[in-house]
């Protein structure tokens, strides 16, 4: 089983560097004291694959190839995620593994739409993203008919693509 979870998290970093530059979208970057030397002194050597523990480099293993031509910065994001997969409970690992999934299903231009609502989302106050998590637990809540039905009323709501009106003025 492990080993089955092992490729599988394997899977999903390597997706994660074909998703953006810098890893899954939303990837907070490291403590500055947490940072190797190499890192923060703007050299290029990084990590080596032999300073990974037996651990990472199994969980790792799908992107060893092209591990040295990592950018140090990008090394320490997957390693640190690698990390934090082997500290996650089975439940957190289940519903990360869906998350994954799901966000590789998308079409390119629905993982770019994830990827701008994350940031905007992250430059919200704290006060406004209690509210909006608020508002997305009130809305799980819901029966799948009442979702549903608020989809559709949000949809009608919405203006469609807005067509342009001739303006005699503007000539």
């Amino acid at each position: 089983m492990r080993g089955r979870v092992a490729c599988w998290l394997a899977l999903a970093l390597a997706s994660a560097l074909l998703i953006s530059p810098c890893g899954i979208a939303g990837a907070q970057e490291a403590p500055a004291d947490s940072v190797p030397p190499s890192v923060t002194t703007g050299t290029t050597q990084g990590i080596a694959w032999s300073q990974l523990t037996a651990d990472e480099q199994e969980l790792l293993a799908p992107v060893r190839d092209q591990w040295q031509q990592l950018p140090p910065a990008q090394q320490m994001r997957l390693r640190r995620k690698a990390d934090r997969w082997q500290d996650m409970t089975p439940e957190r690992r289940e519903l990360a593994k869906q998350r994954l999934s799901h966000f590789a299903e998308m079409t390119p231009e629905q993982r770019a739409t994830a990827r701008e609502r994350y940031r905007a989302f992250q430059q919200l106050s704290p006060e406004q993203k209690k509210r909006v998590r608020d508002a997305f637990h009130h809305f799980q809540e819901l029966s799948p008919e009442e979702r549903h039905a608020l989809r559709e009323r949000f949809k009608s709501s919405q203006p469609q693509h807005p067509t342009v009106v001739d303006d005699p003025d503007r000539q």
